[in-house]
């Protein structure tokens, strides 16, 4: 069945496009819905950090923790990747590429800001779940208020 749709999101409209199932509208519908269920944690220190080129001599400044590619929250908002790389202490151990949601986020961007859990860092050492880092583009995005505060960190 072939389903043709459009929502109104903040004043306009957008078109779903046409689709072949409920599942797939589902999908990008569910981006609209800000809430998120899991395992919480509140009052989480989430801090930026940002790749760094500059380094020649160390590549994994710009990897994440299995030498991968690290994806910038700017990335994400752009429509450049599918997820932003969020790090957290090693000893937690937090499988690679655990999904995470941060509502906080959620509801300043107005959608949905899919995360994963794919790097950790020396500075977050020892912090269990009191602390997390979000890759952003460069260093005055890392200034950003946004991410730079408490927040509530979800496991989904």
């Amino acid at each position: 069945m072939q389903i043709a749709s459009s929502k109104h999101f903040f004043g306009c409209v957008v078109s779903l496009g046409t689709t072949s199932s409920f599942a797939q509208a589902e999908t990008f519908v569910s981006d609209l819905d800000l809430t998120c269920k899991g395992k919480t944690f509140h009052n989480v220190t989430l801090t930026a950090y940002f790749p760094d080129y500059t380094d020649s001599d160390n590549e994994f400044g710009y990897q994440d923790k299995k030498g991968r590619k690290l994806r910038t929250l700017q990335d994400y908002l752009d429509d450049r990747t599918e997820y932003v790389t969020l790090s957290m202490d090693n000893q937690l151990s937090i499988p690679y590429g655990t999904k995470v949601c941060i509502p906080e986020l959620n509801k300043h961007f107005g959608h949905r800001i899919r995360l994963e859990v794919r790097d950790t860092s020396y500075d977050l050492h020892a912090q269990g779940y009191n602390r997390a880092d979000i890759c952003v583009r460069t260093e005055i995005d890392s200034y950003d208020v946004n991410v730079n505060k408490q927040i509530t960190l979800i496991f989904v």
